[in-house]
């Protein structure tokens, strides 16, 4: 009696159900009000809602909130001026300020561009800090709305990287570097070269390459 072979091709198989795995976690990954506020105390989660309909009715009307996995994203006309994260300890909230641009910062508030690399100023607000919440939340909506308007202005500056180019030392420079080649009659060619030590395996690996 002859049996019936069945190709079954397992790689497919493993294929097809991890996509559908990653489809059904997409699905269920939808960030909202509500998983930002999930476990969070009862403090931080009014903080936030003040804070939030601040940045949604008091700047500008048009702007809008983005609940990210790992951050909450404010922008106007796509551009970045604010974002907020949220720990059981403290709120966190960045704006699109220089540190140096603010008169009188608060202990709350610090210089974040050494960092991230960007223009940013993080602040952490604490429950202790609300002692006197009023001033608190009429510093944070000026500073809001400075970083707002500076973005605004500079459209740039909600994407630009502050990464510095590398500068080299003047002795290192390309124009310091001498390349000699010497071809003799026998077919042979004779190269020289004068550079920086610090530049020397960049410059081999790009003859042998």
């Amino acid at each position: 009696m002859e049996k019936d072979v069945v190709d079954y091709d397992f790689q497919s198989q493993f294929l097809e159900e991890r996509k559908e795995k990653i489809e059904r976690g997409l699905k269920m990954k939808v960030f909202s009000e509500e998983t930002f506020l999930r476990n969070k105390p009862t403090w931080e989660q009014d903080l936030f809602k003040e804070i939030n309909n601040f940045l949604l009715t008091g700047i500008k009307q048009g702007v809008k909130v983005n609940f990210l996995e790992t951050y909450n994203r404010y922008s106007y006309s796509n551009l970045m001026f604010c974002k907020m994260k949220s720990t059981m300890e403290a709120l966190k909230i960045y704006l699109k300020l220089r540190y140096s641009e603010i008169e009188n910062p608060a202990n709350w508030v610090r210089d974040y561009e050494p960092i991230s690399r960007q223009v940013w100023v993080e602040i952490t607000i604490r429950e202790q800090d609300l002692i006197k919440e009023a001033i608190l939340l009429d510093n944070i909506y000026e500073l809001s709305k400075k970083a707002f308007n500076r973005v605004m202005k500079k459209p740039e500056l909600s994407k630009i990287s502050l990464k510095k180019p590398e500068i080299l030392p003047d002795f290192i420079t390309p124009t310091k570097q001498e390349f000699k080649i010497e071809v003799s009659t026998d077919g042979f060619c004779q190269l020289s070269l004068r550079v920086h030590k610090s530049q020397l395996q960049k410059i081999l690996g790009k003859l042998i390459e």
